[in-house]
């Protein structure tokens, strides 16, 4: 960000890439998600280690909606 920040002409200024860079860091793409896992095996689940692809099918959906919203509203605010 702060490289970002160096490059960005308008500093009191968010930049599109800035926005879309804040987007992915918070849809936070899990690779391996190691505290559900641990939650679910100190429960005793059978499989806890079955919501792997369901939370990287969730996560990646978040990500694309979260950059395909900030693409709209940045060709809205223009």
């Amino acid at each position: 960000m702060k490289s970002m920040q160096e490059e960005n002409s308008k500093k009191d200024t968010l930049t599109n890439e800035m926005a879309i860079f804040i987007v992915l860091n918070t849809a936070s793409i899990q690779i391996i998600p190691t505290t559900v896992i641990a939650i679910r095996n100190s429960l005793g689940s059978v499989n806890p280690t079955s919501i792997i692809f369901p939370v990287w099918i969730s996560t990646i959906c978040a990500a694309i909606a979260g950059i395909t919203a900030t693409r709209i509203f940045i060709k809205l605010g223009k």
